[in-house]
């Protein structure tokens, strides 16, 4: 089984545990080939893992083999690792480095291996997870047969704050961003694959300034005005008046 990880709720570009157990031999003897492979989901970047000192892990030894998203090669991290010692290991994680697979070659063990024993394996959180939630299965093969372990516990995953400094409020999946006077300016959405993406809100309003002497601050105020200036002739006898003094 896999047991609950370290958090339920983890956010992107942050560690997280995972603690596989009851991977032991339980056929009462010796078996061949027996092997544990760990196989994180999307957003499960492998950093590192901690193995124990196996229980009736005298005289075996074991390897470590991995493979990255988008080739089928299994490749070679270390080879004898002696199963009755402590044992730390970890692999290149710049944080988006998807290791498809962990597996753990042990060859033959006798009955009971790893009883009571735990591994604990350390992930970087990325972006790519499903729906924003955390899966990691694991298997154990041995004699040609498999067992397969799963967890039931799925973390969620916060994504990154938006990439701005503007004021942010939660709305739903997303935040939206306000100015220097808290006027909506556009919505954050986080976009699977993708990351964050802006969109301005339509005809985002721009408050205006108090006009003078009026104590008026609609510009509809100031048209209607000018128009009934205009129709009381007023206008007109202004631009006279400025003639005639002209010709004086």
């Amino acid at each position: 089984m896999i047991k609950i990880p370290s958090a339920m709720v983890t956010n992107v570009g942050g560690t997280i545990d995972w603690t596989l157990s009851g991977f032991h031999n339980r056929t009462g003897g010796a078996v061949n080939d027996f092997t544990i492979i760990d196989m994180p989901g999307r957003g499960l970047n492998f950093s590192s893992g901690s193995m124990p000192a196996f229980a009736n892990g005298a005289g075996v030894t074991y390897d470590i083999r991995y493979r990255v998203a988008g080739s089928s090669q299994w490749r070679t991290l270390v080879t004898g690792v002696n199963a009755a010692a402590p044992f730390t290991f970890s692999l290149p994680q710049p944080g988006n480095i998807h290791y498809t697979e962990i597996r753990f070659d042990f060859g033959t063990v006798p009955a009971n291996f790893g009883l009571g024993n735990t591994i604990i394996l350390t992930f970087v959180v990325g972006s790519g997870a499903p729906n924003n939630t955390l899966v990691n299965d694991f298997m154990v093969s041995h004699n040609r047969g498999t067992t397969h372990g799963q967890s039931p516990h799925t973390p969620t995953v916060v994504p990154p704050r938006p990439p701005t400094n503007g004021t942010l409020v939660p709305d739903g999946n997303g935040y939206i961003e306000l100015d220097d006077n808290n006027v909506p300016q556009g919505n954050w959405e986080w976009r699977e694959g993708n990351g964050w993406a802006f969109t301005p809100f339509p005809n985002t309003p721009v408050p205006l300034g108090p006009l003078p002497q009026t104590g008026n601050e609609s510009l509809i105020y100031w048209i209607s005005a000018i128009v009934s200036l205009m129709a009381s002739g007023g206008l007109i006898a202004l631009i006279m008046a400025k003639k005639k003094k002209k010709f004086k």
